[in-house]
């Protein structure tokens, strides 16, 4: 007859079979952890790219705003693409002349010079011309530009705009897609940018736009802008 418990051989089968139990246990616990991991990850890209396509729509609407007369005279555009990057064009505030400024000058008197900084651009226009120049330096009541003007501007009847420009571009090594305003330090829009592009339809006017993120699983983001501001522009034009 039998004795109360078990055997040796008997504890250690079923401590073996109880590892057994705990390591597919632990394996399908890892399995799991892991894909809900990835189905995070690649939540998380899909917003951030959409937050950053918004962001980009956005910029993309107000392009061209306050520039309508400028771009009918062919003055600046309100979006210009290329590989490397895509520039948007607005008007940041309104200039006024403290004085006349002259023809084959580059000091322009103002009434305020709050906001400028050193590499902005100043549109002028009078009746049904005009030019842009850059500021390379700012004096009391005053800008300097990087080159003379062609005519002469008068404080009563000349339109003066500061220009905002907005830059995109993505940073390759870094994978990281980046907006400028003006001059100032690149800001990152969306991490993990495998690539960007943006065409522009002159034509329609429409630009489109494309990311493609460096996370498995997660399908290009697209989005097609029209810039109405441009639209106005060359309606205007006709």
């Amino acid at each position: 007859m039998r004795r109360g418990g078990f055997t040796l051989i008997e504890c250690l089968l079923g401590l073996a079979l109880s590892l057994l139990v705990i390591s597919a246990g632990l394996e399908s616990f890892a399995r799991t952890q892991k894909a809900f991991a990835g189905l995070k990850a690649r939540e998380e890209a899909d917003q951030a790219a959409l937050a950053a396509l918004d962001r980009m729509r956005i910029d993309l609407l107000h392009a061209g705003l306050g520039l309508v007369p400028e771009m009918g005279l062919g003055l600046v555009a309100a979006a210009e693409t290329n590989p490397a990057e895509m520039r948007l064009m607005s008007v940041e505030k309104e200039l006024h002349l403290a004085a006349e400024a002259g023809a084959g000058g580059t000091r322009l008197p103002l009434t305020s010079t709050a906001d400028i900084v050193a590499g902005q651009r100043i549109a002028l226009r009078e009746g049904a011309a005009g030019e842009v120049r850059t500021v390379v330096r700012l004096e009391a009541g005053a800008v300097v530009l990087e080159a003379p003007l062609e005519r002469a501007y008068a404080p009563e009847t000349a339109v003066l705009s500061l220009l905002e420009l907005v830059t995109f571009f993505l940073d390759g090594p870094a994978r990281i897609l980046r907006r400028r305003v003006n001059a100032s330090s690149a800001q990152p829009l969306l991490e993990n940018a495998a690539a960007a592009a943006w065409t522009q339809d002159p034509s329609a006017p429409l630009v489109r736009v494309r990311l493609e993120l460096a996370v498995k699983g997660v399908h290009p983001h697209e989005a097609t802008v029209f810039l109405k501001n441009a639209a106005l522009a060359a309606g205007n034009g006709k």
